[in-house]
């Protein structure tokens, strides 16, 4: 396997949410086919949104997402600023250990 993504969809819309891939054949662009092959059965599905979700806010040559940003430019869509995203956690003990993990990783 080279390359693997979920997909997400609530009634017309369609989330693009993670995805990861090998350094093997990258020339090969498997991510590109993956989000092709998501796009086409979202679009099967009468989906009336595809949302890559979020870009950075910048272009600089040294980010590790341009890459991704790039892509996601290519597809023509267009870039939308929402509310933004947080963590409500259910087990504050836990989240605070993981927090606590992540700090130190």
């Amino acid at each position: 396997m080279l390359s693997a993504a979920t997909m997400l969809t609530v009634g017309t819309h369609v989330w693009y949410s993670y995805g990861a891939s090998t350094s093997r054949r990258r020339e090969a662009q498997p991510n590109n086919a993956v989000q092709w092959r998501m796009l086409t059965d979202a679009h099967a599905r009468g989906a009336e949104v595809y949302d890559l979700r979020g870009i950075t806010d910048t272009l600089e040559d040294s980010n590790h997402l341009l890459g991704l940003l790039r892509f996601k430019v290519g597809t023509g869509g267009e870039a939308a600023e929402y509310l933004g995203e947080w963590d409500f956690p259910l087990n504050r003990l836990l989240h605070k250990a993981l927090d606590l993990y992540m700090a130190r990783r």
